[in-house]
């Protein structure tokens, strides 16, 4: 989402680890070189798929040239951690029964030798290639940011947010194709936590991925695990009595701004019919990206009692209704053209774009943050 103070950040490795396929309750054992390590010990440490604590499986010290071999019994495919002192080193997939690796922390950290696991060299080059995709997308956000800082009514920057918008898609295609094609089960859940905690897919999208994995790998109890834990945090995010949104079950507070071309609307004139009040503005990249979602919803309930009001935070009319031409969002518009000083950011209590809620015929509040499938879900739910 895009904040008061947009930050981006640089992608940041989290290395996580994972259990492997073995067989059914059969030993493997990791062994190899760790070169230039500054601890004694070493851990092998078993991440499990319900999101708690890595467990340590196995331990050792390290021998005077690096040398270090751990083993540990595996009913099936996952994710391990290898650390020193606790401090991870490097991750592994477990689908083979001894398999090596070796690294030089000053040297080989990001890509360490791997022989004997094909599932782990597939990990390392997805995340390598993840990584240098994320990056680039990091520069351009921060050069935009920095042409906003001083104008933000550059010309350039219109242009640079559809360059972002079509790196962040390539990103979020590549990862699909990656989670959809893997062979490895254990491979495919550590795709599908990257996606999430970098917010490449929203909930809905992982949620969906993580259900055909799961019937990809139908025998695999870890991704059954985790679809099962996915599904209940949907489930909780999607609930009409969420109570996290301050306004949500009360009245939709008023407004009046003008329209595109320049007339006076107020919120109130919608009343008897269901309202989605999207807030929004061409500079936000995600609103942007997010855009394409709203437009099918609209074009699918249009018909059904259902209508979109878009509630610009932008300082540029024009670029304001480009935007509105270019993503093709035909519903009614309106903005005070103050950014974060609109009187919607006050009286619908938001600090982030994008951001909507959704109201019922007597103009009270049924939901809000409603972005991809949540929306969809929740539309077919009220517009029967």
């Amino acid at each position: 989402m895009m904040k008061k103070q947009i930050v981006f950040v640089l992608m940041v490795i989290v290395t996580l680890a994972a259990c492997n396929k073995g067989g059914d309750g059969t030993n493997f054992t990791v062994s190899g070189k760790i070169e230039n390590a500054k601890a004694k010990n070493v851990f092998l440490e078993q991440v499990p798929f319900d999101n708690t604590e890595p467990k340590v499986v196995d331990s050792g010290t390290l021998k005077s040239d690096g040398g270090y071999s751990l083993k540990a019994v595996a009913k099936e495919q996952g994710l391990y951690i290898i650390t020193l002192d606790h401090q991870p080193a490097f991750f592994f997939i477990n689908d083979n029964d001894d398999i090596k690796i070796s690294a030089n922390l000053n040297t080989t950290f990001r890509s360490p030798y791997i022989s004997n696991s094909d599932a782990t060299k597939s990990v390392y080059s997805f995340l390598n290639d993840f990584r240098a995709k994320d990056s680039a997308l990091g520069v351009l956000y921060n050069d935009m940011q920095k042409i906003y800082n001083i104008n933000p009514n550059d010309s350039a920057i219109s242009a640079m947010q559809m360059q972002g918008a079509q790196k962040a898609n390539d990103v979020k295609e590549y990862v699909k194709k990656y989670i959809l094609s893997t062979k490895s089960p254990a491979a495919a859940y550590y795709a599908l936590t990257v996606a999430g905690s970098r917010n490449v897919l929203d909930i809905s999208e992982l949620d969906s991925l993580t259900r055909t994995s799961s019937e990809r790998f139908k025998d695999h109890a870890g991704l059954a695990i985790f679809k099962s834990l996915l599904a209940q945090d949907l489930a909780q995010r999607t609930q009409p009595d969420e109570p996290s949104y301050a306004l949500l079950n009360q009245q939709a507070p008023e407004l009046t701004m003008n329209d595109t071309n320049g007339k006076p609307v107020s919120i109130s004139s919608f009343k008897g019919k269901y309202v989605l009040i999207d807030f929004w503005a061409s500079w936000c990249a995600p609103c942007r990206q997010e855009n394409p979602n709203i437009v099918a919803a609209y074009n699918k309930y249009k018909d059904k009692n259902f209508t979109i009001l878009g509630v610009s935070l932008d300082t540029d009319k024009s670029a304001w209704l480009d935007a509105v031409k270019k993503d093709g969002l035909t519903w009614d518009h309106m903005s005070d053209l103050k950014q974060w000083e609109s009187a919607a950011v006050t009286a619908y209590k938001f600090n982030a774009i994008p951001f909507n809620v959704l109201i019922d015929p007597n103009g009270k509040i049924i939901a809000s943050s409603l972005r991809a499938g949540a929306l969809d879900k929740k539309l077919s739910e009220v517009l029967q």
